[in-house]
């Protein structure tokens, strides 16, 4: 090999390893460009709306309804643990028995996010999706109690929904977690570090179901954050493409119910459903989120919750219901703003 073929071949594969180089090196930079371009368009395909200026107001809960989920009001003793420890919270399990049990045999089962500097502060019940506890429940609490809000997870009573056969059980289940929730509300109003008069409420697809529950009956939420939620239950159940939920009406068809029936049953019999409960809940004090092309809580049952609530503040993802958990970053950042202000009167 000459030597002008030697300098030729070495300056060739300087030029390649130049090349890798800045390759390697442009690889975060494509990666954040990437990163930002997603989040450019999630951003700009969710649509924010406010509420209905022509909103009248919620309707006063009347005697029937505060009775139907009254319960005794026992000062029960809470068994506390602490199971963590972050920079500016503590994370708490508690545990205690519920005063009126119809349906289920275990505890109310409690993660209290609570802050650790003196004072009073905001809290927020956040309430878990029908899987129970997951990375989505915990990290609403997190990045709540991590601005300065005292959260309160509130576990959902062991029940297989797909199991449940009968529409008496299925109210039974709802009812109760209207129970435990406003139990839970007053044990967290005993705390040294809640504001009593700043408590709020979210949750994301059953979690948002009963968020609209317990806000509709106790007064004390002040604000509620409804993500994928909708009604009624009966709607949800014949519409759904959820697998489980499907399954289920199957078995019910199976038994020589027809759909028909079945869903004159559910709207006959289960009175905690969110479209029935929705007129007390007041829309002015209320955020919603509905995906567009949601099939598990189809968006027309959201779209028929947000109608019934007062056309509320809104927030329109396009995405379906799994996929909407890219938004999870926009749904924690624009849930906190909503809370801080309104819990600053704005």
């Amino acid at each position: 090999m000459t030597e002008r073929q030697t300098l030729s071949r070495s300056a060739s594969e300087m030029r390649w390893e130049v090349g890798a180089n800045i390759s390697r090196r442009s690889e975060p930079v494509k990666s954040f460009a990437l990163s930002l371009a997603c989040a450019t368009v999630l951003l700009s395909s969710c649509a924010h709306y406010r509420c209905d200026p022509d909103y009248g107001g919620p309707t006063p809960r009347n005697q029937e309804l505060l009775a139907y989920y009254d319960y005794p009001k026992e000062n029960v003793e809470a068994r506390v643990e602490r199971i963590a420890e972050r920079r500016r919270y503590f994370i708490e399990r508690v545990e205690f028995p519920s005063t009126k049990t119809i349906f289920g045999t275990e505890d109310i089962k409690l993660d209290y996010y609570v802050q650790k500097k003196e004072g009073k502060f905001p809290t927020v019940l956040v309430l878990p999706i029908a899987g129970g506890v997951d990375f989505s429940v915990t990290s609403f609490a997190g990045y709540f109690a991590a601005r300065g809000f005292n959260c309160c997870i509130v576990h959902n009573r062991e029940v297989n929904l797909d199991k449940v056969r009968s529409v008496e059980e299925l109210e039974g289940y709802f009812r109760q977690s209207v129970l435990d929730n406003r139990q839970v509300l007053d044990y967290l109003v005993r705390r040294d570090k809640v504001d009593a008069n700043r408590l709020g409420c979210m949750g994301m697809s059953l979690g948002g179901i009963k968020t609209a529950m317990i806000s509709a009956v106790d007064e004390r939420i002040k604000y509620c954050v409804m993500g994928l939620a909708g009604g009624s239950i009966a709607d949800i159940a014949v519409s759904s493409r959820e697998r489980a939920i499907r399954d289920s009406i199957k078995a019910v068809v199976a038994e020589g119910i027809s759909l028909e029936d079945a869903h004159a049953e559910m709207s006959e019999k289960i009175r905690t459903d969110p479209i029935k409960l929705a007129e007390y809940i007041d829309a002015r004090n209320a955020l919603m989120f509905i995906a567009a092309f949601d099939r598990v809580v189809p968006r027309q049952t959201g779209e028929k919750l947000w109608k019934a609530v007062g056309k509320p503040e809104v927030i329109r993802l396009f995405s379906g219901h799994y996929t909407s958990f890219l938004y999870l970053p926009c749904a924690q950042a624009e849930s906190l703003k909503f809370f801080r202000r309104k819990f600053r009167g704005g």
